[in-house]
């Protein structure tokens, strides 16, 4: 088993198509054929059902999948890890939730580095799954997510809380005194997911509420929604912070059954790295 088979083998399992895979890896269609069928002999198992114009993954190609995908992002790391070590004392792989991006976490990482130029940071977004996911099998050094891991794999601090207000543009909700839940499905509202807490509490609040105006993913997209009078939303007090003060943006009091709850930001990492993390983890401590 080698690399060009485990990457034909993902290549497939995405095109479904010899010829597409052929292509892509640059190769004539028999060398796919022959390297699926090294890797099935070797694993004893078949991976693909062949049919007419494409074929089917099995579930044992399903579950083999996950592997390769992981230990082929393993051997991308350990790549770019290897060339950056003649420039760099360190290599660390930092991740964090989207909005995090937004708050005073950067601004941590940031002067950190600055403090640090030896130090070469690598930063990737995800959700709170992919990225403690990723830490379990060592493609990130520390992580920042709002929902805090199990398992004593890991060792998690708290890094901050904060409040999560109702806001929108000052031009909009000036003439506003307050909303209540009910009030709320009535408004065009711009909803980011502040994780499971969050999503809890306004299931209970507020209901499903699938008529949304917006649905986004990223804070930095509801933000600039908000600013532009598309609609009010719930947003973190750090990323409105400026643009309130500016006057730009203005709470909302949102009368409700039960609070708002806050939302934590987790610094997390896999306590076999402690020594390679130890510096950084403990500025972040510091200078929370």
């Amino acid at each position: 088993m080698d690399l060009e088979q485990l990457k034909t083998f993902k290549s497939l399992a995405s095109s479904r198509n010899f010829t597409r895979t052929a292509e892509e890896m640059n190769v004539v269609q028999s060398t796919v054929t022959a390297r699926i069928k090294l890797l099935e002999e070797e694993i004893g198992e078949k991976l693909f059902i062949r049919k007419t114009r494409s074929v089917e993954i099995t579930e044992e190609g399903k579950t083999f999948l996950v592997y390769v995908q992981q230990a082929l992002e393993i051997m991308s790391e350990g790549i770019k890890t290897t060339r950056i070590q003649s420039r760099f004392d360190v290599s660390l792989v930092i991740g964090g939730m989207n909005s995090l991006w937004d708050t005073q976490i950067f601004d941590q990482i940031h002067q950190y580095q600055s403090y640090n130029p030896k130090t070469a940071l690598r930063l990737i977004s995800g959700h709170s799954e992919d990225i403690i996911e990723k830490i379990r099998y060592g493609l990130i050094d520390v992580g920042f997510v709002y929902k805090s891991p199990w398992s004593s794999q890991f060792n998690v601090s708290t890094v901050r809380t904060e409040a999560i207000h109702l806001v929108g543009a000052s031009h909009i909700v000036s003439e506003i005194d307050s909303l209540k839940s009910n009030q709320l499905k009535e408004m065009p509202f711009i909803h980011y997911n502040w994780g499971t807490e969050f999503s809890d509490w306004f299931k209970l609040e507020v209901g499903e509420h699938e008529a949304m105006r917006f649905r986004v993913d990223h804070s930095a997209v509801a933000l600039r929604l908000l600013l532009k009078g598309e609609g009010i939303g719930f947003m973190l007090e750090s990323i409105i912070k400026n643009d309130e003060e500016k006057g730009l943006l203005s709470c909302i009091p949102f009368i409700s059954q039960a609070e708002i709850p806050k939302q934590n930001v987790y610094m997390i990492f896999d306590k076999h790295k402690k020594e390679k993390v130890t510096s950084f983890v403990q500025y972040i401590l510091d200078s929370k």
